[in-house]
């Protein structure tokens, strides 16, 4: 692939700049941390967040599924915010899971925000695998929130969970977080859907699961736009600890 908005993290694992990953191999388009309707869950909890501007979740997928033209999305956990019964988050949720081709198949791992997400899921009438984790093809897809209990697969294990982002700058008064993929021995952490989550710094703050503290990275790959820019894991501040 020689697209500047694609790298391949290995064999039949493709890193867009999106914030995605696809898998042509199954025909299956992974993205992590959507986050669905978190303005209206901060403001359910006393937080008066704005609503607006309109969320573009839906319009981004659609662009990746136009591209790419997968048989299936899988979201790798953290589908909502919180699975509340509020308006607003049923209807962020449904506009999301319907606006997508018929012949679009949807699979949701379930992460620590979507407690409770398959009986509101049942109760808002929309029907959508849920999965604590999902193995397809050699692959497993898991939140990351936890340690896999069963051995992995021979393949890749993709994860979400932990919204990697990177500070790039010219080591002076000008800098840059930018969202960003984490590349291991046949692992990738992806960077979070959500334009809500900001990101956790890598090398600068710990890794919020126990899955992320004992894999070993040898990549980080920062979404610059319609760019990715890999950056070799040694290079990263910080990050002597961690491997």
């Amino acid at each position: 692939m020689s697209a500047p908005h694609i790298c391949e993290a290995g064999e039949g694992v493709l890193l867009d700049a999106r914030r995605a990953v696809f898998l042509p191999g199954l025909r299956m388009l992974a993205v992590a941390d959507l986050h669905l309707g978190y303005a209206w869950a901060q403001r359910k909890r006393g937080h008066l967040l704005p609503i607006g501007p309109a969320d573009d979740t839906l319009a981004r997928l659609q662009a990746l599924c136009a591209d790419w033209r997968p048989e299936g999305v899988v979201v790798l956990g953290d589908f909502v915010h919180a699975a509340a019964a509020v308006e607003g988050i049923r209807a962020a949720v449904s506009e999301v899971l319907r606006g997508l081709p018929a012949s679009v198949r949807w699979e949701i791992v379930l992460g620590n925000h979507d407690l409770r997400l398959p009986a509101r899921l049942k109760e808002w009438g929309l029907t959508v695998p849920c999965h604590a984790s999902l193995d397809s093809g050699g692959f497993r897809f898991i939140h990351g929130d936890v340690l896999p209990t069963e051995p992995l697969p021979a393949g890749w294990t993709l994860s979400g969970h932990e919204h990697p982002a990177l500070v790039l700058g010219d080591g002076g008064t000008t800098s840059l977080r930018v969202p960003a993929f984490l590349v291991g021995e046949r692992r990738v952490i992806l960077p979070p859907f959500s334009n809500w989550a900001a990101g956790s710094v890598v090398g600068r703050q710990p890794f919020l699961g126990e899955w992320a503290r004992r894999s070993k990275f040898r990549t980080a790959v920062a979404c610059l736009g319609p760019r990715l820019l890999p950056i070799p894991w040694e290079r990263l501040p910080g990050t002597g600890t961690i491997l």
